[in-house]
């Protein structure tokens, strides 16, 4: 093989180890790794799931405490990540995936879970410390179950959190 050829296959490994690191951190609540794929400015485009977010021109690495009001009051949660397509030029890349999201938490109010089907697409740059992510948009595709549990977690969240600076004072961030 030549040396090309291996550096592609390289850089398409680390990538796909990337977003999977950023699935991982989530559903295990995992928040140093989570906040590893980042680079130190990111865009987080969620706005096909939440239309009234706006997207931001840049913001600083995404903490703690803004991914756990949106996993850590859920019982569970398991996002699948597949499909990958890599477009690589030099030290960036987009990664495109499908992924597919599974919640559950038990509110006593309709279903249990609610699943989301989307394609994620994610601009990254390669740094000293490995490839990291600048931009995550989401492109939602279909939703399925009680999409209301998700305003449940997040609102138990709020209660049982806590700040973010409480958690980077003692290391957990």
């Amino acid at each position: 093989m030549n040396k090309t050829l291996l550096q592609r296959l390289a850089d398409e490994s680390d990538l796909r180890d990337l977003i999977h690191r950023y699935a991982f951190g989530l559903d295990t609540k995992d928040w140093v790794l989570w906040r590893s794929v980042f680079a130190d400015w990111v865009v987080m485009d969620m706005s096909d799931y939440q239309p009234r977010t706006a997207t931001a021109s840049g913001t600083r690495r995404p903490g703690r405490q803004e991914r756990c009001r949106a996993v850590c009051g859920l019982e569970r949660s398991q996002h699948f990540i597949g499909s990958h397509r890599y477009k690589i030029d030099g030290d960036r890349a987009t990664i495109t995936a499908h992924m597919r999201a599974e919640h559950w938490l038990d509110t006593g109010k309709g279903g249990d879970r609610y699943t989301m089907f989307g394609t994620y697409t994610d601009d990254a740059i390669r740094t000293t410390d490995g490839w990291k992510l600048i931009r995550v948009k989401l492109a939602l595709l279909r939703e399925e179950g009680n999409r209301s549990l998700m305003r449940e977690a997040v609102r138990r969240s709020r209660d049982e959190t806590p700040n973010e600076a409480a958690g980077a004072a003692a290391g957990a961030v």
